[in-house]
């Protein structure tokens, strides 16, 4: 089973430094989706800060979707589902409204 968290990104955009918070399915261990703007990620966390916000990543995959599509994912929904049927219906979302 998979749990919706939030959690907090520190970015750098070209020198600007920037916490970014977004909605995550917990897959495994430090292995989480993200729905962010026009895009559906699988991210590793690799290292978090005191605060918890994460300072170290690695995106494994980028799904790029239109935006309307992303805005419409409920992790809520997905989340006492297999890993597997959460790719599933990722995939047929991304087929009926592409």
């Amino acid at each position: 089973m998979t749990e919706v968290v939030s959690l907090k990104y520190w970015y750098d955009f070209d020198g600007e430094h920037e916490i970014v918070e977004k909605q995550a399915l917990v897959i495994a261990p430090n292995t989480v989706v993200t729905a962010n703007g026009e895009c559906v990620s699988i991210e590793v966390i690799e290292k978090t800060d005191e605060n918890d916000i994460a300072t170290a990543w690695q995106t494994i995959a980028n799904v790029i979707l239109p935006e309307e599509i992303v805005a419409e994912i409920d992790f809520e929904s997905l989340k006492d589902l297999s890993v597997a049927e959460i790719f599933r219906r990722f995939a047929a979302i991304s087929t009926k409204k592409a």
